[in-house]
């Protein structure tokens, strides 16, 4: 998935996070970035839905 590429291109500039916290999306959700998170070591939060202030950088950062 994009999202994948996305974390091995992250991984490669900024190293291998303890965990990660995204959204409630439906690419964070799916079971193959699940398992690559586990296969990673990486633990996986997310966000509560519908609450844009506890995605307050992400949201600042899309000015929604």
């Amino acid at each position: 998935t994009h999202a994948i590429k996305h974390f091995l291109l992250a991984f490669a500039t900024l190293g291998v996070p303890k965990r990660v916290k995204t959204d409630n999306g439906p690419t964070y959700k799916s079971q193959q970035l699940k398992k690559f998170l586990s296969e990673w070591g990486i633990e996986h939060t997310t966000g509560i839905a519908s609450n844009p202030t506890e995605q307050s950088i992400v949201e600042r950062t899309h000015q929604t």
